[in-house]
């Protein structure tokens, strides 16, 4: 086949196939013709580069109704999202099924159908959850799709593919890190995860006990727990240069009724500002506290609210320099303690901290997702968190799903997604990291 042809059988532009041509592995051509003017290629040898590689233009090219080979069975065989997750992955070449929350979002986003049976919808048989007809999620997850990346498996050295190549590979990580303790801004930057996921590590079943003369973790014990149960964070942490694993992290400031609120050495207190003082930029601010760059770049934006005499929200300090922007880093401790307790509390591993006591109310009570807002936002940071960005955490499964959903069969009826109020106490008290919630 030309690369014209090879467009047309596989539905692609022809500058799409001239990238795939740029790629390791693809097929070699060799000319044609009178007088070898035409590149051609092996039709079988392209099937099966992008097979391997770009199983969603793949299937393009398959003249079949199930090119991926998705399990036979009825049309109106009932089956869930749980399932569809599988399909999904199939279909993206992927091995571990695609996350419940992406789905999620999808169904609210209005890119994937929604459900042809609901608990309680009248029809039999009974089911115990949202589940689709096999032909509905199969015409769905063989829809045409515009956009495909290449598949991480396929750009992946040789050396991923031995194990024991690739640990020999590795720098070895510095003897700061594999002995003695981790605080939780310590597990934070060698593994790379935010505060908040950190913290929710060490809530886990079997993560090492905290000592607490060195305080801390047991660096060794954190590590094995880590290889075993978040091998894609612990292989991070093997693939950072030496010269990074062995930087220390940066230091947790201790809070003010245990010691000194300041890094700056006691000879200092009495200079000036302008005296060499410690200073942080936004990816400053990321790594001290262990929020994503977004976070951080929301909160420099964060001006001072008042309700007449009363302080309903401070103002994030006013930068020390401007290019690049700086910070004084006790000026953003001081507001971090003081706007984002639920942060502080992470970072310092002082437990929740909360900036109003959560309302009152029967446990069964049934807030829909402005209540929730108003309980998450006045608990954590003294004002309502906006409905769309509550409903951007419902999608992306930060919140946890909605105990009650619109037509759902339950008592009373609903016509929106409502929450027990132990579900959201329960939540705002513990504050797990991103993404860590299944559907209903």
């Amino acid at each position: 086949m030309t690369v014209e042809e090879i467009a047309t059988r596989y539905t692609v532009a022809t500058t799409q196939v001239y990238n795939w041509t740029s790629m390791p592995g693809f097929p070699e051509g060799w000319t044609v013709g009178m007088v070898g003017d035409t590149l051609v290629r092996n039709a079988d040898d392209v099937d099966a580069w992008l097979k391997a590689n770009f199983p969603v233009h793949w299937a393009k090219g398959q003249d079949s109704d199930n090119p991926f080979g998705l399990p036979k069975g009825g049309d109106r065989d009932l089956v869930s999202l749980a399932e569809i997750c599988r399909f999904e992955a199939t279909a993206l070449g992927r091995t571990e099924p695609v996350p419940t929350p992406t789905l999620r979002g999808y169904l609210s986003k209005g890119k994937m159908p929604q459900p042809d049976r609901l608990p309680g919808d009248g029809q039999r048989p009974e089911v115990p959850d949202r589940r689709w007809f096999r032909k509905t999620a199969y015409d769905w997850v063989n829809r045409p799709r515009q956009r495909m990346r290449r598949q991480t498996k396929a750009e992946e050295p040789e050396a991923k593919q031995n194990p024991v190549a690739q640990q020999s590979a590795v720098p070895v990580v510095s003897a700061v890190q594999q002995g003695g303790t981790l605080t939780l801004p310590g597990i934070s930057s060698k593994y790379g995860v935010i505060g908040r996921t950190a913290g929710s590590w060490t809530q886990a079943a079997g993560f090492p006990e905290a000592a607490v003369d060195p305080a801390g973790y047991d660096a060794a014990a954190v590590d094995e727990w880590v290889r075993v149960n978040r091998p894609r964070a612990w292989a991070t942490s093997r693939r950072r240069p030496v010269a990074e694993a062995a930087a220390p992290a940066v230091e947790a400031k201790t809070p003010a009724k245990t010691g000194p609120a300041t890094t700056r050495p006691a000879s200092d207190k009495g200079r000036s500002r302008s005296r060499s003082p410690v200073e942080l930029e936004v990816e400053g601010i990321v790594q001290r506290f262990g929020v994503p760059r977004g976070t951080a770049a929301n909160w420099i934006t964060v001006t001072e609210k008042r309700d007449g005499d009363t302080m309903v929200r401070p103002g994030f300090p006013e930068p020390r320099r401007r290019r690049p922007r700086a910070w004084d880093q006790d000026e953003v401790d001081a507001w971090v303690e003081k706007a984002r307790p639920h942060v502080w509390a992470a970072f310092t591993g002082s437990g929740p901290v909360l900036v109003n006591p959560l309302p009152e109310g029967d446990p069964d009570d049934l807030l829909d997702i402005d209540d929730f807002g108003k309980v998450l936002g006045n608990a954590t940071r003294g004002e309502p968190v906006l409905r769309d960005t509550m409903a951007a955490y419902h999608n992306r499964g930060q919140i946890p799903y909605a105990d009650r959903a619109p037509e759902d069969g339950g008592i009373p009826r609903v016509f929106s997604y409502h929450w027990y109020r132990r579900t959201v106490n329960a939540f705002v008290l513990s504050r797990p990291g991103p993404g860590n919630f299944e559907p209903k």
